[in-house]
């Protein structure tokens, strides 16, 4: 496969991932709410993660055993916090 379509998938992660954070954080600024603060966060983490593998991948290692492991990484502790969040927005 052609390495252009990890780029395109990168690149649309970073600009939707980008939005919702944007939006969270925005709302975080209307309404001082630490739990939108968190989800933002959260997202945020998600998103860098997914990122930093694609570029991990591309220029630095092209180990892939080394790149799943950092996404899954911060896939889990972004997830983290945005349970976090949500269970913080509950109570």
């Amino acid at each position: 496969m052609d390495p252009i379509y990890l780029d395109l998938a990168q690149a649309l992660i970073l600009v939707f991932g980008g939005v919702v954070v944007y939006y969270a954080f925005r709302s975080y600024g209307r309404t001082k709410s630490q739990a939108m603060f968190l989800l933002g966060l959260g997202f945020a983490i998600v998103t860098l993660g997914a990122v930093a593998a694609g570029i991990l991948y591309n220029y630095f290692t092209g180990d892939l055993l080394t790149v799943v492991t950092v996404q899954a990484f911060a896939q889990a502790l972004g997830f983290c916090v945005i349970v976090y969040s949500l269970a913080k927005a509950k109570s």
